[in-house]
């Protein structure tokens, strides 16, 4: 027999094993032991968010819960003829795919896969929608006749159809992928009972069926939102900055630099109220007054955990050191008030998408705006109105009290 290079054994002239000296044993012997404590350290000790992990083929990344994307707000309409607000789906986890009833193969047998998940999973509290992305031709009627073909019961399985532009924009914005008639995706999305966007699954992969079954079952069990955790996904985007923002279609989360320099986004400020505002140094009139008031404001805030983010419209000429100069100006407190700055045209779309408020470079909202916890715009205020500043604490107040998103809400703007 013939043995493996860098063993203790070679083959002599005529067959027969005789033995090496031990010095040219050893280097070999080494750096296989050396590979092996290198592979042990980054076993044990490499953070698992950096390394990607493969499971029968998919990949899995671990990312914090915060940076997770939220279902968002939508109306559509189900095989009964009910309409469905996303705001109804709060505290329950929700399975979502697209599909069409004319689809004589493939959105059938997704279907037939969730009927079977449904099965499977009948005593974990879950519910699934079924979104048509041919509203055109699958109205409630034939979304009726369809759901019937699979037993479908509508307090736990719904066919939801509506007009297509609602349905593009449940696709774009809180899943990230393309949906129309021609070509759809053909995962699965896991959204929590905090309506963050968890994880997608491959419907006809045995392998990541089962590891459906088994993230539903811990979905249904949380009791909080799991704020601070780190969360293993393949939903590989989530927290990952785009590279070119006009690929966004709806901008909701959002990257800036603050006065020291440092990259921020919004998504780590989950857990926590915030207030934003709209400035640029060079201003010659409101923007100092607003400052100023937004400097008294801290100190009125007092105990409470609120942030205040100040992002500039005129990003060429207020740099990182105008930045720095303006918080030492207004004696900003390090972590609780931040002076952002990014791209000119996503800060208008940030403005206008985010806010829904304008704010161009020689123009802008002067408003207040108050966000929750989980990163929602629930009130705008104008700071020159006194008694608006009363009704501001208390929804400030209120938003710091609330453990769990509040999807049924009216912005309030006296």
């Amino acid at each position: 027999m013939e043995s493996e290079p860098g063993s203790s054994f070679a083959k002599g002239e005529r067959g027969v094993m005789r033995p090496q000296s031990r010095p040219r044993n050893w280097l070999p012997i080494g750096l296989w032991a050396a590979v092996l404590v290198f592979a042990a350290y980054l076993f044990w000790f490499k953070p698992a968010e950096s390394l990607p992990v493969a499971e029968s083929g998919v990949v899995l990344v671990d990312v914090p819960w915060e940076h997770l994307p939220d279902l968002g707000r939508f109306r559509l309409t189900d095989q009964t003829g009910v309409e469905v607000d996303s705001a109804d789906l709060s505290g329950k986890v929700t399975a979502v795919c697209f599909f069409f009833a004319r689809c004589p193969s493939i959105c059938r047998d997704l279907n037939r896969q969730v009927q079977r998940m449904s099965e499977q999973l009948r005593d974990v509290p879950l519910q699934f929608l079924s979104v048509s992305v041919d509203p055109e031709n699958d109205t409630p009627e034939v979304l009726g006749r369809y759901a019937a073909d699979f037993g479908a019961q509508p307090e736990r399985w719904r066919f939801l159809t509506g007009q297509l532009y609602r349905v593009k924009e449940l696709g774009q914005q809180s899943f990230r992928v393309d949906v129309n008639p021609e070509t759809h995706t053909d995962n699965i999305f896991l959204i929590d009972r905090w309506g963050r966007y968890r994880d997608r699954f491959k419907w006809d992969d045995p392998t990541d069926m089962k590891r459906f079954a088994t993230v539903a079952r811990e979905l249904a069990v949380e009791q909080q939102p799991p704020l601070g955790q780190v969360i293993r996904t393949r939903n590989a985007l989530a927290g990952v900055e785009p590279k070119n923002w006009d690929d966004v279609p709806w901008v909701r989360e959002f990257f800036l630099t603050d006065q020291t320099g440092r990259k921020v986004y919004n998504r780590d400020w989950t857990g926590e109220v915030w207030i934003g505002s709209f400035f640029f140094s060079t201003c010659p009139g409101i923007c100092p007054r607003q400052n100023a008031y937004l400097a008294g404001l801290q100190e009125r805030l007092g105990q409470r955990a609120v942030k205040l983010v100040s992002i500039t419209t005129d990003p060429k000429t207020d740099t990182t050191a105008v930045l720095a100069e303006t918080a030492a100006r207004m004696r900003a407190q390090a972590e609780r008030w931040l002076f952002c700055r990014g791209d000119e045209q996503l800060t208008r779309r940030i403005a206008a998408e985010f806010f829904r408020a304008e704010a161009g470079t020689e123009h802008h909202t002067s408003r207040l705006f108050v966000v929750d916890r989980w990163g929602q715009v629930r009130g705008s205020f104008d700071w020159q109105q006194p008694e608006q500043e009363v009704q501001m604490l208390q929804l400030i107040d209120q938003c710091l009290g609330e453990q769990a998103p509040v999807r049924d809400f009216k912005l309030i703007r006296p």
